[in-house]
Parts: structure tokens; C-alpha cells; sequence
């Protein structure tokens, strides 16, 4: 970013005290990672006050910015200090200031119950194969903190940004909507995740559409496998805005036979091989397809061919945690456990059971879903798998139905159990629960650590 002293005061409503910089060429809120010349942003929470460590870094900062209670505290600190109402909200303004001067940037906000990251992912490695300049979300940078952290990291040559915006409250994605203020809005999937803060499927559904309320006036909106139907569904309406959905001639169109994927446009076809037999890959993967050769085409740019994007996504190679493959010496660990609602639950349980030889499911609690966790946990279709092993009091009502599951009470029990059972050589073993099981923390029992394998 590169903001003026006087941008930032436009931006936050805020006043410049003791002096006003010329230009401000970065934000850090964390003073652990701060980096010399940017700004400090001290923000607030239930038990930290950044104000309180601005001493820290004052010296190599440009500036400071807090709000009214916070610089009281700085008055012996000579830097220029900008004071705003609300520290989180200025953090939005001012990424949102520089967004509007990212004038030929096309800006993408993902978001939906599931997909999101991978989606990103794909994204970011086709469009950089086929030599665009994109930036992209890091981590899990995708809330109301790390959103604007992303689009104020992006740089000013930058062609295609692709922004993850992740929700857990209502008015969340209000909020990033408007920071965003997205091109193209990309919905991969609406399911119930986070319902017990949003308020079940139909509050999701309410609350993740909320981002094409901030489109911009030609933006466009794509969706992801199912969504279209959710919303007629659900009675939702997106509005005036242009929408690509699977059933649209325009929308690249896919087969998934074991691992090999087909993928079809126009009069086009290409194939690429998949690590795993996995159908909600193929979707999301058509999904990609279908962005970046409509971004060539909007951009009134040479259209690469469909082979070109299809070797791209072969060499992609999924996050760690999702669905990622490990091999170890006598075991193959599929390594999805960084997350979990009920729609990605099946999918993996699905993939896994497509596969050949001795299956073995590790699954554990999935959290958020309030009133309705324990009938969603109940209504899981575990099928074709030889082993299962439940972990945690929710995921312990499968036990019920499926006579030959081992449950555990938390990772721990689990821990105890996996270190004196042994699975047959050449098994795979799925690891799925919500990021709060910690289900990695049995990945070196397995005997899998690292080495993930391409797709």
C-alpha cells in the first residue's frame, strides 16, 4: 500500500496528532511481526490492548494509530500518532481506501461453508502458471483482522487479487463487503457451518450472500456446484448482478472416473490425473476453470486453452490439512484435518471409500452447528470403510449405528489407542475433524509428517 498522512485522516475520520507523515507505506498490528517504516495499528481484544506494546516498536515506526483511551499512553512517545474512534474499524477503512486505488487490480472475494481455501488455492497457482500477477489470502487470514491485512499487502501492479473472506457472526460479511468491495464475488458452497453463530443453514445462506452486496456496479457473481439450487431454495435472491452457475454453456463442465477428471468447454476437452478420487475437487476445479478463462476473456486478453489450465491445476498441490496426501512407509494418511462441517465431512468420508484397499476413517467432532450438531453428526454415512475410530462426545452417537467403530473420548484417548494398534501395511487412513480437535497432533503416530504429494 502507499497512503498519504492525509488519505489515512480522509479515510478514518481520525486526527493526526503531534505531526502528520507524508506517506505511509504499511500497517502492522502485531509487534512480534512488525516491520521497520510501517505504521503501528494497535488493536483491541477480550484480553490483549496493542496500545499497551506500541512503545516496543515506536521506534521504528512511521506512525502509530489508535483510538482515544489508548494514545493517552503514548504522550512520550515522539511519532506522529493518528487517533480514530475504533482501531478494527480504521484497520477496514484504510484497506479499503487503498482497494479504491487498486483500479486495475481485478479483486475476488471467495467465501461460502466449504471450499474456500482450496478454491483460493487452485486460483492463485493457475493464474500464476499462466503468468498473471495475482496475490492472494495467506493462511488463514480471511476475517475482519486478516482481510484487511491481505488487501493492504497487495501490491500496486498486481492483475487478479483473490481475497478468502470467512465468517462466524452475524454482520460479518456486511463488513467485508464493503472493505472489499469485490469485482467478483465467488460463492463455493453454502452448507450448515458456523450455524450456531449465524444461526442455522438458512442464516449461512443469509449471511455468506451478504457479499454481493458489495459488488461492484459490472461485477459478477460465480457459484459453486449446488449453490444455485440452495439459494431457489432458500428464497435468496443475489440481485441484478450477472451469475455463472454449473448448468450455464459458459461454465466449464466436468467427469470424474477413480482418479481421472475430464473437463469440458465449449468444444474443448482436457484431463489431468487426481491423487485422490475425489468428487468435490473436481467441482471446485471446474469452477477454477471457469474463472480464469473468463477472466482472459473479460480482459479482452488472449484465452489460454483448456489443456493449459488443466496442466496448471495437475501440479497443484492442496494446503496442508485438506485433503492433503502423505505417504509413509507402510501407510497413506489422507490429511484433512484442519477443519470440518457436514458437507466436507461426507465429501472425505466419500473419497475415501472410493479408494482401494484397507480404509481407515479417524474422524472427530465438528463444531458450530448449535441446536442441530447432534442430528448432523447422527445423519454422517460412513460406507465401505473397514475401520473407524470417533473422537469426541458428538461424533460418539455414530458408535450407535456402527457396531465395529472404536470411540474416544478426546485426541488423547485416541493418542493412547494408535500407539499400540497397528494398521495393515498399505492402508490409508482419512484424519477430519473441526480445527479445535487437534487431529494433527496424531499425524507422527501415523508415521506422516510431511511429503505431500502433488495432485
Amino acid at each position: 500500500m502507499r497512503l498519504t498522512g492525509h488519505e489515512l485522516k480522509q479515510a478514518t475520520d481520525g486526527v493526526w496528532r503531534k505531526s502528520e507523515p507524508e506517506v505511509i507505506e504499511g500497517i502492522s498490528t502485531d509487534t512480534r511481526t512488525f516491520r521497520s517504516g510501517d505504521a503501528f495499528l494497535a488493536l483491541r481484544g477480550p484480553n490483549f490492548d496493542g496500545h499497551r506494546y506500541a512503545a516496543d516498536v515506536a521506534h521504528q515506526a512511521r506512525a502509530l494509530i489508535g483510538d482515544r483511551e489508548g494514545v493517552r499512553l503514548w504522550d512520550d512517545l515522539a511519532r506522529p500518532q493518528l487517533e480514530v474512534h475504533n482501531t478494527l474499524e480504521a484497520l477496514g477503512d484504510i484497506a479499503h481506501a487503498w482497494r479504491q486505488k487498486l483500479q486495475h487490480t481485478t479483486v475476488v472475494a471467495i467465501t461460502g461453508s466449504y471450499g474456500k481455501t482450496s478454491v483460493r488455492s487452485m486460483l492463485h497457482h493457475v493464474f500464476t502458471a499462466l503468468g498473471v500477477r495475482s496475490h492472494a489470502t495467506k493462511a488463514n487470514l480471511n476475517n475482519l483482522v486478516g482481510v484487511p491485512l491481505t488487501l493492504l499487502d497487495i501490491p500496486a501492479e498486481t492483475e487478479v487479487a483473490l481475497i478468502e473472506c470467512g465468517i462466524s457472526e452475524s454482520g460479518e460479511m456486511e463488513r467485508l463487503a464493503d472493505i472489499v468491495a469485490p469485482d467478483v464475488a465467488v460463492l463455493t458452497g453454502l452448507a450448515t457451518a458456523h450455524g450456531e453463530g449465524l444461526g442455522g443453514l438458512h442464516g449461512v445462506i443469509a449471511e455468506k450472500t451478504k457479499i454481493v452486496d458489495g459488488l461492484a456496479a459490472q461485477g459478477w457473481v460465480l457459484l459453486g456446484e449446488g449453490v444455485a439450487e440452495t439459494l431457489v431454495a432458500a428464497g435468496r435472491d443475489i440481485g441484478s448482478h450477472q451469475s455463472l452457475d454449473p448448468q450455464q454453456q459458459d461454465y466449464v463442465q466436468w467427469a470424474l472416473r477413480g482418479r481421472s477428471l475430464t473437463l469440458r468447454y465449449l468444444q474443448q476437452q482436457a484431463q489431468l490425473e487426481l491423487s485422490l478420487p475425489a468428487r468435490h475437487w473436481a467441482a471446485n476445479m471446474a469452477l477454477v476453470a471457469t474463472m480464469v478463462l473468463r477472466w482472459f476473456r473479460l480482459q479482452e486478453r488472449e484465452v489460454p486453452a483448456l489443456a493449459d489450465v488443466a496442466a496448471a491445476l495437475q501440479d497443484w498441490t492442496p494446503p496442508g490439512g485438506r485433503m492433503r496426501v502423505l505417504q509413509g512407509a507402510s501407510l497413506t494418511v489422507i490429511d484433512d484435518c484442519y477443519n470440518a462441517n457436514p458437507v466436507s465431512m461426507q465429501a472425505a468420508l466419500d473419497t475415501l471409500a472410493a479408494l482401494q484397499g484397507h480404509r481407515v476413517a479417524i474422524i472427530g467432532d465438528m463444531a458450530e452447528l448449535g441446536e442441530e450438531a447432534e442430528q448432523l453428526h447422527r445423519q454422517l454415512r460412513l460406507h465401505d470403510v473397514d475401520e473407524v475410530l470417533l473422537i469426541g462426545p458428538l461424533m460418539r452417537v455414530l458408535a450407535e449405528t456402527h457396531a465395529h467403530a472404536r470411540s474416544c473420548h478426546d485426541v488423547e484417548e485416541a493418542a493412547a489407542w494408535l500407539a499400540t494398534h497397528r494398521f495393515p501395511v498399505g492402508s490409508t487412513v482419512l484424519l477430519k475433524a473441526s480445527r479445535s480437535m487437534q487431529l494433527e497432533r496424531l499425524l507422527p503416530l501415523l508415521g506422516n509428517e510431511g511429503g505431500a504429494h502433488a495432485v
